[in-house]
C-alpha cells in the first residue's frame, strides 16, 4: 500500500517511521530543500516527551527546565514546579535527526512542493517541474496553511498569529520559563521568555491580533522585561498557531500535527499530541477511522480542559491576574503535568482559593 505525507517536518518524519515500520511503501514530499527551517516553535517540550524523541534518534537538548515564574502585569511573580520537568530543543537540529531517521523506512523528496492533491492523485513541483503521482493513502502533515486540508475540504481550526527573537536576556533564573499575563502584551494568550543558555532566551508572543506589537510593548514597556532584556536581535520568527482539533480523517486521508489543530490549546505547543498521533497512525493503519477513533479517546480529557484553560485568557482581567498571583505565592503546583491539562482539576480541588478566581470554567 502506498502511502504519500505531504510534509516533511515533525509531524510528516513522525508519520512516516510509524507507517514505514508497518512495512506501507511511504513517500514523503518535503517543499524545502534543507529541514528544521524556518523555525517557528520555542523548542520547550516535556522531559517524556524528549525521551521518546530521543529513542528516534533526537539529540538536540538545549537547556534543561525545572519550572516557570507566572507574571502579572505589574510585574509580580510566583514560581511553579509543578510534577513534569522541561527540555529546550533546537529544532534546527530537531527536524533533521528526525527526518534522517524517518529516511531509513520511507522515500523522501526534498524540494518538492505538492500544489494540488484529488482523490488518489498528487500533484507536486520538483525543479520546476509539474509532476504527478497516485497513492492509496494519503497523509496531511503540511501545517496550518496545508493544502492537503484546503483541497480535500477539511474544516480548519482557530489560528492565532506568533512572533520570537532570540535576544539576549537575564533571566531571573536560566531553569525557569518566564511567562508574561495580561491584555497589553497579549490578545487573548500570552507571552514568553524560554532561556536557552546562561544569558540568551527565546521571547515571544501568541496573540489573536498584532503579535508584533504586543512583542514590542512586552520589551520596552513590561516592568520586569523591560529591564532585563537586550536590545539586540539575533533572530526574528513569525508563524501560525492552530488553537482547536478539528475532524482530521476523510475517506482515504488523514491530517495530523498543526494542519489538524494538534496542538495544546492552553500553551500552542504541539509536539507531544503529535508524537502520540502518529503512534497511534502506526498502531490502527491502515484504519484511518479507527486512528482518529483512538486519538480523541486517548486525548478528548486533554483538549476539553486544555480549552477551559485557553478561554482563561480571553475572560480574565488584569486584576484577576493580579489576584491569582497574590494568592499562588504560596501554594504548590506539584500535581501539574505540562502536558496533561486535566492535572488542574486536582489542583484546583487542593487550593480552592484559586476555584474563586476561575469558577466560572471550572465549576
Amino acid at each position: 500500500m502506498k502511502v504519500c505525507i505531504v510534509g516533511g517536518r515533525v509531524a510528516g518524519s513522525l508519520a512516516a517511521i510509524n507507517l514505514g515500520e508497518k512495512n506501507a511503501d511511504v513517500v514523503v514530499f518535503e517543499e524545502h530543500r534543507d529541514s528544521g527551517f524556518p523555525v517557528s516553535c520555542a523548542g520547550l517540550i516535556s522531559e517524556d516527551c524528549y525521551k521518546k524523541l530521543k529513542d528516534l534518534g533526537v539529540n538536540a537538548k538545549q537547556n534543561e527546565i525545572k519550572g516557570a515564574f507566572f507574571f502579572s502585569p505589574s510585574g509580580k511573580y510566583v514560581e511553579a514546579i509543578g510534577k513534569s520537568r522541561g527540555v529546550v530543543v533546537e529544532r534546527k537540529l530537531m527536524d533533521p535527526q528526525l527526518l534522517r531517521r524517518a529516511s531509513k523506512v520511507a522515500e523522501v523528496r526534498m524540494g518538492s512542493k505538492v500544489v494540488r492533491v484529488k482523490s488518489k492523485e498528487v500533484t507536486f513541483i520538483v525543479n520546476g517541474k509539474e509532476k504527478k503521482e497516485n497513492f492509496d493513502l494519503l497523509i496531511g502533515a503540511d501545517g496550518v496553511n496545508s493544502v492537503v486540508a484546503k483541497n480535500l475540504d477539511f474544516k480548519r481550526p482557530k489560528i492565532f498569529l506568533a512572533v520570537q527573537i532570540l535576544s539576549e536576556f537575564e533571566a531571573i533564573d536560566d531553569n525557569f520559563v518566564e511567562l508574561y499575563f495580561g491584555r497589553k502584551y497579549s490578545d487573548g494568550f500570552f507571552a514568553y521568555a524560554v532561556p536557552v543558555e546562561k544569558g540568551l532566551a527565546r521571547i515571544g508572543v501568541v496573540s489573536k491580533t498584532n503579535p508584533k506589537e504586543y512583542l514590542q510593548r512586552l520589551i520596552n514597556e513590561h516592568p520586569s522585561v523591560s529591564e532585563r532584556v537586550r536590545k539586540g536581535i539575533l533572530e526574528l520568527n513569525v508563524g501560525a498557531i492552530p488553537i482547536r482539533l478539528v475532524d482530521f480523517v476523510r475517506e482515504n486521508a488523514a491530517l495530523i500535527g498543526d494542519s489538524a489543530g494538534m496542538v495544546k490549546p492552553y500553551t500552542g505547543g504541539g509536539i507531544y499530541y503529535t508524537l502520540i498521533a502518529a503512534e497511534l497512525l502506526g498502531e490502527t493503519f491502515p484504519n484511518l477511522k479507527a486512528f482518529e477513533k483512538a486519538y480523541k479517546k486517548r486525548l478528548w480529557k486533554e483538549y476539553h480542559f486544555g480549552e477551559k484553560i485557553r478561554r482563561l485568557y480571553e475572560t480574565l482581567r488584569d486584576e484577576d491576574y493580579e489576584e491569582l498571583v497574590r494568592i499562588a505565592s504560596d501554594l504548590s503546583f506539584e500535581d501539574l503535568h505540562m502536558d496533561k491539562p486535566s492535572s488542574i482539576l486536582k489542583f484546583l480541588v487542593k487550593n480552592p482559593k484559586i476555584l474563586k478566581v476561575v469558577r466560572f470554567f471550572f465549576p
